[in-house]
């Protein structure tokens, strides 16, 4: 239940980001906009569970942050009929907003679903004695 709700969380951030740049600032359809967040949240918490744990809070958020751009961009693309606008700056921003929204998301896993007092960013190891 807790990874639905984590994933419900991914989806909302999302969504509510690319609504407003996209939606709001350039008239894209709120369809485009969903199935773009589908794609983010999927990829995205397929991501976060694999490279966030093995890595830091930077590394899983600057992935994230290539990850949005690329499906913001390459995705489209695809999904808009011929915009009238370039989306290299509607990617660059909703990247940018929602690798924000994932450095507090992947604090969020870590304490909340995984349930661990530190985060990957303030942990460390003890050297090992002999």
């Amino acid at each position: 239940m807790k990874y639905l709700e984590a994933i419900l969380i991914k989806f909302v951030m999302a969504f509510s980001v690319l609504f407003v740049v996209l939606g709001i600032a350039y008239g894209v359809e709120v369809f485009e906009i969903s199935i773009l967040s589908l794609i983010i949240t999927a990829v995205g918490f397929i991501g976060d569970l694999m490279i966030y744990p093995k890595t830091s809070n930077k590394v899983a958020t600057g992935g994230d942050f290539v990850l949005v751009f690329l499906i913001v961009w390459l995705g489209g693309l695809w999904l808009i009929n011929n915009p009238d606008f370039s989306l290299v700056m509607p990617a660059i921003f909703s990247a940018l907003l929602i690798a924000v929204g994932e450095w507090f998301f992947h604090i969020y896993l870590t304490k909340r679903v995984w349930e661990q007092k530190e985060t990957s960013h303030t942990l460390k190891q003890e050297p090992n004695r002999k």
